[in-house]
């Protein structure tokens, strides 16, 4: 009897030490407070702290009332520009079945729908855009500070000098109230980009589903791309992913100069598509999990061989969190991420510093453009990430108040310990409760209750 009960106590002693190595490495595997997903993989990849943003919840200092905030750039001083729509609102009732405006009767916004901003300080320096534009949607501003805007209500695209005039542009595309699909017209065109020769891209936009490309003077050049929609196609497409070349509403275009690639964020699709700036040939693509079926914006950095910041949207499909991602192009995975403290809502644009220390992020509703900045002196953090061949790899994030509590070859090692723990347990429970000392010599015993095999008592413990 005294043999059965230090044996049983040398068991639950086992068991303990066990237990104590092997729990905390599960928790570990857990997933990550807000949703995180759960970490499978034992690989580790250290992203920089370059991709770390904290928010800046003072900028803008601003005493007036903003309208949905449709895009944000930055001018070739640095200033950050944001471009607004005041009362107007886009709903319902906006436009009819073959997307002419219906509210053009209530007059162009009658207030400045270009706000310009100290970066740092937030302080407004500058605006322009009263009783020009009906329904904002895209703004580029090129290294001669020129700016470049589409007005989804109008079906047009506009240049302005502002060195020449602030309410007349130097260039206008497009048939004013008149949608259409032909080279002399859009329909909702919503994003510019330019090139160093003055060349630039059109996306359009919500009904064409392409993008043309034009000379510094205005002629086409070429035009490439399909609607594939499923409100506004006119056609079936085949099951399984969607072909490249295919766009659900180019939501936004941003030019990757070191690699002459111009990338489109493909809204409805959840993807970014790259292609050769020169003839519209198709070259990359880039998506993952995280930024889930709906992609609002993109822009290019030329650092750490390529970075695309992005920002996603609600979701109809998943449960994917609305937020900033930071995507290497080299890797593509995701190696960063910003939101403001109450996360997004429905963020529309974004803009970029070239160094990457500020980004700015456009929101319609609630009406507001939000600053993040880098964050700088950190030490490198190891982040675990899922790997999955079929998709992106996708990097997890702990929250900063959360250790990571392994790191590199050293996860091994726990790992080969607590498995020398459980196998100390198995045998120290089969030496309980399957032998025991009689007369010098270790025998079987049963019981009714105990006649189990140790495969079966070991999967009922994990059932």
């Amino acid at each position: 009897m005294v043999g059965i009960v230090i044996n049983r106590l040398w068991a639950l002693c086992c068991a303990t030490v066990a237990l104590t190595i092997f729990v905390p490495i599960v928790r570990t595997q857990q997933p990550l407070a807000g949703g995180e997903a759960a970490l499978n993989s034992t690989e580790i990849n250290h992203r920089n702290d370059d991709y770390e943003y904290e928010y800046d919840a003072e900028w803008p200092r601003l005493n007036r009332t903003l309208g949905s905030v449709s895009a944000v750039a930055f001018d070739p001083s640095g200033n950050v520009v944001i471009f607004h729509r005041g009362r107007h609102v886009w709903n319902l009732l906006s436009f009819d079945q073959q997307n002419r405006y219906l509210q053009e009767k209530d007059g162009p916004i009658g207030e400045s729908t270009l706000l310009i901003f100290h970066n740092e300080s937030g302080a407004l320096v500058g605006e322009w855009g009263a009783n020009l534009f009906f329904m904002p949607h895209g703004l580029t501003i090129d290294r001669n500070n020129s700016y470049w805007i589409t007005d989804v209500a109008l079906h047009q695209v506009f240049k302005f000098d502002l060195t020449v005039s602030s309410t007349n542009p130097v260039m206008t595309l497009g048939v004013r109230f008149e949608p259409g699909k032909d080279h002399e017209h859009f329909c909702k065109p919503t994003s510019v980009a330019v090139l160093e020769n003055g060349d630039f891209f059109v996306a359009d936009g919500y009904c064409n589903g392409r993008v043309n490309k034009y000379s510094a003077d205005g002629r086409l050049i070429l035009s490439w791309g399909k609607n594939s929609f499923v409100l506004t196609r006119t056609f079936m497409l085949p099951a399984g992913p969607i072909p490249v070349n295919f766009f659900a509403i180019p939501h936004a275009l941003t030019y990757a100069a070191d690699k002459n690639l111009i990338c489109v964020a493909d809204r409805e699709q959840g993807r970014v598509q790259c292609f050769n700036a020169n003839n519209g040939a198709f070259h990359s693509m880039y998506e993952s999990p995280r930024i889930g079926s709906r992609l609002f914006s993109v822009k290019y950095i030329p650092r750490d061989g390529g970075l695309l910041y992005v920002v996603n949207g609600p979701q109809f499909t998943t449960a994917e969190p609305v937020n900033g991602l930071v995507m290497s192009m080299t890797s593509k995975e995701i190696v960063g991420r910003f939101f403001p403290e109450h996360a997004f809502s429905n963020p529309h644009e974004l803009a970029v510093s070239d160094d990457g220390a500020q980004v700015y992020v456009a929101e319609l509703n609630p009406h507001k453009v939000h600053k993040f900045k880098r964050k700088s002196g950190l030490p490198e953090i190891p982040t675990p990430i899922i790997l999955d061949p079929a998709e992106s790899k996708v990097e997890t994030f702990p929250p900063s108040d959360q250790p990571v509590l392994y790191t590199g070859a050293l996860t091994t090692i726990p790992i080969v310990v607590s498995l020398v723990g459980i196998g100390c347990m198995v045998v120290c429970l089969f030496r309980t409760f399957c032998v025991k000392s009689r007369g010098g010599r270790r025998q079987r015993f049963s019981t009714p209750s105990e006649n189990i095999s140790l495969r079966e008592m070991g999967e009922d413990r994990e059932a």
